[in-house]
């Protein structure tokens, strides 16, 4: 461990910077995108996101900027063969080092980031998750268990079909919650919540164990708008839309809305609504579009309201910025590393103690 923390502080900013750019390449070299995360969403998210990641690393074209003759790919191989030398120790962290890939997720497949608004028995709480792939469970296990026996700032047990690995409650300190089965992961927290009592981490527990239980009725599958969005994924991609939320609040939404705007609307008209961000990446451009789908009743109020008849509002755009043909995320890329090369930047500690001392 101490060779470990030796060979780390000798590292600059430029070297910080190509591990980041290496490391993702290690991480997604092969494979392409799907999802297991996927059947982690329950039909009442309000809002998800999507990340591709395997698609964008794949775009990234990592062999490519490693054969770059730039110093900073000269002296982050000299930086691992090192690094592989002096780790000689059978703990995790040596076997990490010898194989960043080996960490129990597949991120080559899709990452969703998704808010959930979930009925507990203090009211409504509004979760905030992340799901994704394994490749490993017991990896993942062993890591945690390690971290677990090292940090001792959370818990793990083994439930009927998956792990958990909550973090012990401290005032003051978030509660997250890690869990996971052969083949999905997921994280998850309440965002609004900074002292939790155990009824509080109860609910969120439940929460889990509900995530991976869902019927097919229940997951955000069975909503037809979110089928046609995934579909048509991008690189980086979001919708929204409140058909699967609970018909009080819904309710409750729809009569505020009427009261405050004069309108008219049923609660159907709030869940035929829908709305997507797509962001790609392509060669030497990245595009952006924007859509809101209306429902009926939406239609025929915006008609009544602006004498306008469409059952979408969209905007899209597309900035191109490369004539070289490569794809704009191994532009980026090349780009940083290239700069980080040439600016022959001090070490990172320096760098830290600096910018403090000027704020």
């Amino acid at each position: 461990m101490e060779k470990i923390k030796a060979i780390l502080s000798k590292l600059t900013l430029k070297h910080y910077i190509g591990i980041a750019v290496v490391g993702i390449g290690v991480y997604f070299l092969t494979g392409t995108s799907s999802s297991k995360g996927i059947e982690l969403i329950p039909r009442n998210t309000v809002a998800v996101g999507v990340v591709s990641v395997g698609d964008m690393i794949d775009k990234a074209d990592i062999q490519d900027l490693l054969k770059l003759d730039l110093d900073i790919i000269e002296d982050l191989s000299d930086f691992y063969d090192d690094a592989i030398e002096d780790v000689d120790e059978p703990d995790l962290l040596a076997s990490i080092v010898a194989d960043p890939s080996n960490i129990g997720i597949d991120i080559n497949q899709d990452v969703f980031i998704y808010a959930v608004i979930a009925g507990k028995r203090n009211g409504y709480e509004t979760y905030l998750c992340v799901s994704g792939g394994v490749e490993d469970h017991d990896r993942l296990l062993d890591i945690f268990e390690e971290f677990e026996d090292f940090s001792g700032e959370f818990e793990i047990d083994e439930e009927d079909n998956y792990h958990i690995a909550l973090t012990k409650r401290d005032r003051g300190t978030e509660v997250v919650a890690f869990a996971w089965n052969d083949d999905r992961f997921l994280f998850i927290t309440n965002p609004d919540k900074w002292r939790w009592d155990e009824d509080e981490i109860e609910d969120m527990e439940d929460e889990v164990e509900r995530l991976f239980n869902l019927k097919s009725k229940e997951k955000l599958t069975s909503i037809s708008s979110f089928g046609d969005f995934y579909d048509n994924k991008t690189d980086v991609c979001a919708w929204a839309s409140v058909e699967g939320m609970d018909e009080d609040l819904l309710d409750d939404m729809v009569d505020g809305i009427d009261d405050e705007m004069g309108f008219d609307l049923e609660v159907e008209d709030l869940q035929e609504c829908s709305a997507s961000l797509y962001y790609n990446f392509g060669d030497g451009n990245v595009s952006l579009k924007a859509a809101l789908y209306a429902s009926d009743g939406v239609q025929e109020l915006i008609e009544e309201k602006t004498n306008i008849s469409t059952s979408e509002f969209s905007y899209e755009l597309t900035m191109k910025f490369d004539d070289s043909g490569d794809n704009t995320i191994h532009v980026i890329l090349r780009s940083l590393i290239t700069i980080a090369d040439e600016a022959g930047l001090d070490d990172m500690g320096r760098m830290m103690y600096d910018l403090e001392r000027m704020f």
